[in-house]
């Protein structure tokens, strides 16, 4: 299906977990994501992010190294059950970007 801005569907084998949406922003990115009610506001440069939860209590904050030959991220997870769907996040952001270039 068409879709103005990136959508990253989650699936853990055949098991779907939700999707990741890109709002219509002016400067800084945000995100949703629909499996955890969880929202996400990037920095301006893109390699900051803070994901909180509807309660607005940090869940992770995922920072990127520049100092790196490749794209590396720094993953900081509050609860060690939500690293992979964080890491998930953090791949899908990475590949939307590398998309754009």
């Amino acid at each position: 299906m068409f879709t103005w801005l990136p959508k990253f569907e989650l699936y853990l084998g055949d098991r779907y977990m939700g999707c990741i949406r890109k709002k219509w922003t002016w400067f800084k990115p945000q995100y949703t994501i629909d499996c955890s009610g969880w929202q996400v506001q990037g920095s301006f440069l893109e390699w900051d992010y803070s994901i909180v939860d509807a309660r607005g209590a940090l869940v992770a904050k995922i920072g990127k190294e520049i100092w790196n030959w490749t794209d590396t991220y720094v993953l900081n997870v509050a609860d060690p059950q939500n690293a992979l769907l964080v890491l998930m996040f953090t791949l899908a952001v990475d590949a939307e970007k590398c998309s754009r270039n």
